[in-house]
């Protein structure tokens, strides 16, 4: 008997099985899902190998006890690495290793858009190994300037393949890997496409291999199909099936993403710029819905920086259940003020059993909840940002929409325009409309149109779960991966943006603030300004 799990450890299987009151046969084979990608390669069953197979859980390793007190730089460096898990590490955004941390970031990303091609699992574990690697070097409290301050530490942290790229940039400035990545044509065209909103790994490959390997290139194309005569139209549709995702949703979002790139990407937004959407956010909702509310500026934000490429908001109220529907009336609001350049909602898709299911952390980017939430892209003023103006600027906002005849919340209008107040809204009929909107190709007229296209994301959280949200959302991904890892393997708990549950006594663990998360981790809080992984 074969048992083939996507778990790590026999301990792992053994107690699912004790959970769901089921006897663990004496006799099964207990392998990987490294075995069965072997059998397909192999096309036939083959006999598991000592590869194949899970081990059961290796005790802990302790540091000697003075190796906290020590003043030799290998010990310090030990100290700083207190458990094989990053969210124990402080990592600040500045730090001694910025060039070494970079260096390995670069690879990581490489391995990121080799995995979205691929969907080969050692792509994943290289990407994953590298950037934990970087996490390790920005938690140092001195410069690296020889490897031999991480003997005591690397076997642990630091892979092979790291410790070589940081030994030859330690010994000759560069790296001829690094090098060769950062001047590769395919990761070039990969790290610019994929910065496009609406475009992943996949789709800037498919564009990548039609010849497209820049913005420019996908929205010349685009525009081009809009142009093209009826004797051309078929050839120019399989163009432009090959140039746009999938899901037909996601086309509009694609398209904001390109016709808008120049504001979205090189324009980044402003703390002052975030701060003020927050506070106009938060006037907004004390004249729609009444006081109560509570608005959380969260992302890189809230970890200490002063740039970011969107504005997060949490939205929760003092009396549980009072939140729900805020996200869709505050999008309703804004597309009447005619803010609104595309938006999507998601409404609430909770449930209890979210708590305790999917227990294995998976994907590098697994952040997925289900509160009510709205992802937009919207007009915000070009001028410095200013919260002295909140209150006149929402005056003007109310002021439009009661100039449409409706009430606060979109209330009261005939069916037509009632679906174009819709939080599913965008406010172009076409690519060629939206890059006229933006100012030509370049999108570079934004000082003449007096505004900046800015991604938001407005998400509702019941305040029973919001401690949980502020940490899910505040980051980074890395720093919550491990996070989460921790509390899987270690203490038997399955942690995420909703909530903590309790595996071993089957009951979910409420919590009020962030500090209350760690305690019930049995970890030391890490404020957010250390969680830059």
């Amino acid at each position: 008997l074969i048992l083939v799990t996507e778990l790590d450890y026999i301990e792992d299987v053994e107690h699912l099985f004790q959970l769901a009151s089921i006897e663990l046969p004496s006799n099964a084979a207990i392998v990987s899902t490294k075995w069965l990608s072997d059998c397909i390669r192999a096309k036939a069953l083959t006999t598991p190998e000592k590869q194949h197979f899970l081990c059961r859980k290796a005790p802990e390793k302790k540091l000697p006890e003075d190796s906290a007190t020590s003043t030799d730089i290998s010990s310090a460096s030990a100290a700083a690495f207190p458990t094989e898990f990053l969210c124990q590490m402080r990592c600040p955004l500045e730090h001694h290793n910025a060039s070494l941390a970079q260096a390995l970031s670069v690879l990581a990303r490489n391995s990121e858009h080799q995995y979205g091609i691929t969907k080969d699992q050692q792509y994943y574990a290289k990407a994953l190994a590298f950037d934990r690697a970087a996490a390790c070097l920005k938690s140092l409290q001195q410069p690296l300037l020889s490897i031999s301050q991480l003997t005591d530490s690397c076997p642990r942290y630091i892979g092979d393949h790291a410790i070589r790229i940081i030994t030859e940039l330690l010994n000759t400035g560069a790296s001829a890997e690094v090098d060769a990545v950062t001047g590769s044509d395919l990761y070039q065209c990969m790290t610019n496409l994929t910065a496009v909103y609406g475009v992943g790994q996949a789709l800037a490959y498919k564009w990548y291999s039609c010849g497209v390997k820049s913005v420019s290139d996908a929205t010349h194309r685009l525009l081009r199909h809009h142009e093209c005569g009826e004797g051309q139209q078929q050839k120019r549709d399989s163009e432009l099936v090959a140039l746009l995702p999938m899901g037909g949703g996601d086309h509009k979002r694609l398209q904001t993403g390109l016709a808008f790139h120049n504001d979205l990407v090189n324009k980044p937004v402003a703390l002052a710029e975030a701060s003020y959407f927050r506070d106009l956010i938060a006037k907004l909702l004390l004249e729609l819905r009444g006081p109560g509310f509570t608005v959380t500026l969260v992302g890189g934000f809230s970890r200490g920086k002063s740039t970011g490429h969107d504005c997060d908001l949490l939205i929760t109220h003092d009396v549980e259940g009072r939140e729900a529907g805020a996200v869709s009336d505050l999008a309703r609001v804004l597309t009447a003020a005619g803010m609104v350049i595309h938006g999507t909602f998601e409404a609430n898709s909770f449930s209890p059993s979210v708590l305790s299911r999917d227990f294995r952390v998976k994907e590098l980017r697994s952040t997925l909840d289900h509160f009510e939430k709205w992802l937009g892209v919207i007009k915000l003023s070009s001028r410095d940002a200013d919260s002295s103006t909140v209150d006149r600027d929402v005056e003007s906002i109310m002021a439009k929409i009661d100039g449409n005849g409706c009430d606060r919340r979109g209330e009261g209008l005939p069916a037509a325009k009632r679906r174009a107040l819709s939080p599913n809204y965008c406010a172009f009929d076409s690519f060629a409309e939206a890059v006229a909107m933006a100012g030509g190709e370049a999108g570079a007229a934004s000082a003449s149109r007096g505004w900046l296209a800015r991604r938001v994301d407005l998400i509702a959280v019941p305040q029973s779960q919001y401690a949980y949200a502020l940490l899910g959302w505040t980051g980074n991904r890395l720093f919550n991966r491990d996070l989460r890892l921790f509390a899987q393997r270690q203490r038997r708990m399955k942690l995420t943006s909703h909530g903590l549950f309790d595996l071993q006594k089957e009951a979910s663990l409420p919590a009020s603030s962030e500090e209350e998360i760690f305690q019930h981790l049995g970890l030391d809080y890490i404020p957010p300004k250390f969680r830059n992984c």
